[in-house]
């Protein structure tokens, strides 16, 4: 006999979303704002959110602005103080607090829910045909509900190849980094991207012995090579090791050690932290039956607009692949419920930031120096090191920098790079002048409060302009003025 199916009189629906992450919340409500039928299918209802909540942003930002407060103490009552409260930490307090914050962002989402009346369904869901979506829970009998839409907000995981012998203990990947019982005495974390950098530096401020392996010479491929290095210095200090330019292989697990070949050394470790690569979780939602296409790591391939090539389905956030970042994934879900109501034609924005929450952290939009030298635009680099800044130095910053990049003829700015405390808040306010097509000069003219990090942004500009200008006698911006194709220094 077949699963018993139960169809309800009252399962009619103007946009399903299947996934409870940024990117269907964000849907759901928009949608719901517009006076539709919205419902939600969950798999895991106990864990609305999924790893946007429990084991990924949300908790790892939360440990890490713990141990960031606890080491800014240093330069202000002294080591002392920092290794006695590192000596008491425990992963009941640090990871306790995580969970605590993980489920008062839970219960916000589910206030969000009920007050805009969006159906919450427990269940797998997977897509029947066009128009029509079957939810089977643990427990129980499946559902069918029809949807004049879909949305695919089913998000991602840790890539967790065979030969690497994962067992939630002593070899883990993200989803298990913030469950381990007692912090290890040495960590060993492969992949130098976004994720393995954030938690090299928590496991380094809490004193773990920790290395960072990975295939290519440098962190942080994406980044400003820059900031790169800058980020690199920092982390140094802070106590992470790097060896760049390698692979692990023969992986052994010895009682509670791990033995891991690098080149032609054999490293041990209490804890191997695999953190190269992300899967779209799209494999079992029945995309075949209805011919959506994927491409090899599950991403779901969309239009502009976030359609897939069935018009009525829609997919959006780490189900389709890059930037995969949750503010970009709540922006793309809104997108696509106000394109599928006929409310918003337009583009996703094409410039958004990018913030990576090392210690320290740091943030960047726009292009970098190796883009624009690529692309043969004419520029030059502002500099402002927190060094310079009164209250970067009160904070004991040694590492912060913000780096402007602007074309030499037009004066735009182009590109903003920002490493040290406050970065992916300090970002925005760039942005907001690049959005504008504002110059450097426009930054110059502001008073900005006294002392501040943000006034590194005036000491950037001016470094900037001294480059055009170097008399000192800074004139106004051209009134047109296209980037030329000529490669500076």
């Amino acid at each position: 006999m077949g699963e018993r199916v139960i169809e309800h009189g009252n399962n009619e629906f103007d946009l399903v979303v299947i996934g409870s992450g940024p990117a269907g919340i964000q849907a759901a409500l928009q949608a719901a704002k517009q006076y539709k039928r919205v419902c939600v299918v969950e798999k895991n209802p106990e864990r609305l959110g999924g790893s946007w909540i429990h084991t990924g942003t949300i908790p790892s930002k939360t440990v890490r602005e713990s141990l960031d407060a606890i080491h800014n103490i240093r330069y202000h009552a002294g080591g002392h103080w920092v290794d006695r409260v590192i000596a008491d930490l425990s992963t009941t307090k640090l990871f306790g607090r995580a969970r605590v914050v993980s489920q008062q962002e839970e219960q916000l989402v589910r206030k969000y829910l009920e007050k805009n009346s969006i159906i919450l369904k427990h269940g797998y869901g997977c897509i029947e045909d066009h128009h029509t979506v079957r939810v089977t829970p643990s427990k129980g009998n499946a559902e069918l509900l029809h949807a004049k839409n879909i949305l695919i907000g089913t998000g991602s995981r840790p890539r967790r190849p065979a030969h690497i012998p994962f067992d939630g203990w002593r070899v883990v990947d993200s989803d298990e980094i913030l469950s381990l019982e007692n912090i290890p005495g040495r960590i060993l974390v492969y992949g130098a991207g976004v994720i393995g950098c954030e938690y090299a530096c928590i496991f380094a401020a809490m004193g773990v012995e920790t290395t960072i392996v990975d295939s290519r010479t440098r962190i942080m491929q994406t980044l400003d090579l820059e900031l790169s290095k800058a980020l690199e210095a920092s982390m140094i200090d802070l106590g992470v090791k790097f060896k760049l330019g390698h692979e692990i292989a023969n992986i052994r697990v010895k009682g509670p050690v791990v033995a891991v070949d690098i080149g032609p050394e054999t490293v041990e470790t209490d804890v191997l932290f695999f953190a190269a690569g992300r899967l779209s979780n799209t494999e079992h939602l029945g995309l075949d039956k209805v011919g959506i296409k994927a491409n090899d790591r599950g991403a779901i391939e969309v239009n502009t607009f976030y359609q897939t090539n069935i018009p009525n389905i829609y997919a959006a956030g780490d189900a389709i692949g890059s930037p995969a970042l949750a503010a970009t994934s709540a922006q793309q879900g809104r997108y696509a419920a106000l394109h599928m109501f006929n409310s918003l034609c337009i583009e996703f924005p094409n410039v958004f930031p990018v913030g990576v929450y090392t210690i320290p952290e740091l943030s960047c939009v726009g292009p970098t120096e190796e883009d624009l030298k690529k692309d043969g635009v004419d520029y030059v680099v502002g500099r402002a090191h927190y060094r310079e800044l009164a209250r970067g130095y009160i904070r004991g910053d040694a590492h912060g920098l913000v780096k402007l990049l602007v074309d030499r003829k037009s004066h735009k700015i182009l590109g903003i790079h920002v490493l040290g405390g406050d970065a992916c808040n300090l970002v925005h306010i760039g942005m907001a002048f690049m959005l504008k097509g504002g110059h450097a000069q426009d930054l110059i003219t502001m008073i900005f409060n006294y002392p501040t990090l943000a006034e590194a942004y005036r000491i950037a500009a001016f470094n900037a302009l001294n480059k055009i200008f170097p008399d000192g006698n800074i004139c106004a911006p051209p009134a047109e003025a296209p980037a030329s194709k000529k490669t500076a220094a």
